[in-house]
């Protein structure tokens, strides 16, 4: 499927519902996940289309799945849930940033977002669901296979050293992580959110990130 900057996307039913701004980009594989649409005919604000409700895209027309009044229900856009990417980013990886499309987005789900919980697929948004957060350290990451100590390294995926767990965010009703927190410095130290869905892999004295170390030297201060 081709993505392009300012393409017009339809619904089911042949609405002009607005205009191709960015790709959403699964950090693990750099696959496109969604695309974010801006505001048109249809939509009021810019809107978060999942990848699994394209059905068809074409440099001068993309259609959804779905009708025009399915559509309202998606989640609207907010600058602060992603990361821009650069080509920078793409170095050394077997995928290279798309060329001549919309600028490409990392999903950064920061604490308190309320439709924490999808991947790449965006099957399991609960949209609407606001976890309630307990900090913990020493707990386990998702899936629950590796208690990570505090203290433990964090690599970017290039091997860099990005920092070091500080402590795990877990949702209390689920008792899932959703984010870690990495400090990184010798002097004066500085804090870093990251979202689970952005580890690779993790033992119990290093964690692994599917992100480069330029994405998390970007991310804000926490």
């Amino acid at each position: 499927m081709i993505f392009k900057e300012g393409t017009h996307v339809f619904s089911s039913d042949g609405e002009d519902i607005g205009t191709v701004d960015r790709l959403i980009l699964d950090p693990s594989t750099n696959e496109v996940s969604g695309i974010i649409v801006r505001k048109g005919w249809l939509f009021t604000e810019d809107k978060v289309v999942p990848i699994g409700l394209v059905d068809t895209a074409t440099e001068e027309r993309i259609r959804l799945r779905r009708s025009e009044r399915a559509l309202e229900e998606l989640p609207e856009f907010e600058e602060t849930y992603y990361v821009p990417l650069s080509e920078a980013d793409f170095v050394n990886d077997s995928v290279t940033a798309p060329v001549g499309t919309a600028a490409p987005l990392y999903i950064y789900p920061p604490i308190g977002t309320p439709w924490w919980g999808y991947g790449s697929s965006f099957g399991n948004s609960p949209f609407g669901y606001m976890p309630d957060y307990a900090e913990q350290t020493q707990q386990n990451i998702p899936q629950g296979s590796v208690a990570v100590k505090e203290g433990a390294r964090v690599l970017s995926r290039t091997g860099e050293h990005v920092g070091d767990i500080a402590e795990v965010m877990i949702d209390s009703q689920t008792n899932q992580a959703t984010h870690v927190v990495i400090s990184a410095g010798l002097l004066f130290k500085h804090h870093k959110l990251i979202p689970t869905n952005w580890i690779k892999s993790a033992s119990e004295d290093d964690v692994t990130l599917t992100v480069n170390t330029s994405v998390v030297d970007r991310l804000p201060e926490y």
